[in-house]
């Protein structure tokens, strides 16, 4: 039996978290989800089919394998046949591709993903242009102002990476020992840029080359295949040292000495700076990251009414979307638990 919906709730972003979010509370409330940029999908976003994000899945990410197949959408497994390739100042090398845990790709891209979350979101609002400043919890109400306007609402759930919540004012403040471990966690994507070129034909294949390049020269320090059913391509990390002015011509240049091509092969070059978006990172995710960081943060202190949940927040898979799924699915259980009594 569905709800009366007589309450309010305020969703902070509209990436995977936030449109998750709606769509698992909006049999339950009236949904206002306020977005800074001008379009959804946060750290997952695309250029003609190709991740510019994340772009990975893997068979122990069970939620997020079950929300794709929820959606009807389909996956592809990563191409990872033939040789690797190993370069370093003054030779290429090949070697036999290192054995790894099989991982997936959307059909489509990721962004397909996000489209599917917000066609099933209905009656929710959505307001994109709008950056969240303050979170004000009242005896009535919460209060969450933007640049634009301030909205009312029983619940909040904020989306936002760890380091910037720490950037938002809330009312009553933060514990300075929350503050202190929002500040030191590393956003996820945050130190990257991701490059994508296409090709006229996956060559690589032909050539007995799976595309996976590990290269101490640069500008991209690692390297795989990034072809969907209709584009040749390759997809890299731009190391942190790479020289920007001159960035295109110095991944043309790249390929032509990895693969010994022409430069006519090469039809486009894409490049999302995460580190640069102001809406993912700050400035003390640029910094270069010997290991995968630990993620997983205790908001529970705060609010009864404002929750958080971004993948960062989750100790479960956090820095994947498996724990932004994860943590979007334990907060909306806490928040129809606590609708409900």
């Amino acid at each position: 039996m569905k709800s009366s919906k007589q309450k309010r709730l305020v969703i902070v972003g509209a990436g995977v978290s936030g449109l998750y979010l709606a769509y698992l509370l909006q049999e339950e409330f009236h949904i206002t989800i306020l977005e800074a940029r001008e379009r959804v999908g946060g750290r997952i976003f695309s250029i003609k089919g190709h991740d510019m994000g994340p772009s990975w899945v893997w068979p122990h990410h069970t939620e997020v394998l079950s929300l794709i197949e929820h959606l009807d959408l389909q996956l592809f497994r990563q191409y990872t046949k033939g040789y690797a390739l190993y370069d370093v100042q003054g030779r290429v090398e090949r070697f036999d591709t290192p054995a790894s845990m099989p991982s997936f790709r959307v059909e489509g891209s990721l962004s397909t993903l996000i489209s599917a979350l917000h066609e099933k979101l209905q009656d929710v609002k959505l307001h994109c242009n709008e950056s969240v400043e303050a979170i004000k919890v009242q005896q009535e109400c919460v209060q969450v102002k933007t640049t634009k306007e301030v909205y009312e609402s029983e619940i909040v759930i904020s989306t936002l990476p760890p380091r910037l919540t720490a950037k938002l004012h809330f009312s009553p403040s933060l514990e300075e020992s929350v503050l202190t471990r929002l500040k030191a966690t590393q956003t996820w994507m945050g130190n990257s840029a991701k490059c994508v070129i296409e090709f006229k034909t996956a060559f690589w294949r032909e050539k007995g080359l799976s595309g996976f390049t590990f290269s101490h020269i640069g500008p991209l320090g690692e390297i795989h295949d990034a072809s969907t059913t209709n584009s040749a391509a390759l997809f890299g990390f731009v190391n942190l040292h790479a020289d920007m002015k001159n960035f295109t011509q110095n991944v043309k240049e790249q390929m032509i000495r990895l693969f010994d091509i022409d430069e006519e092969e090469i039809i486009n070059i894409y490049l999302v700076d995460w580190k640069r978006e102001v809406y993912t990172s700050v400035q003390e995710d640029a910094k270069s990251l010997s290991a995968h960081p630990q993620y997983g943060i205790d908001m529970s202190s705060y609010s009864h009414r404002v929750f958080f949940s971004a993948t960062e927040f989750s100790y479960e898979e956090g820095g994947y979307i498996e724990g932004a799924i994860r943590q979007a699915k334990k907060i909306s259980k806490e928040i129809l638990i606590m609708s409900r009594v």
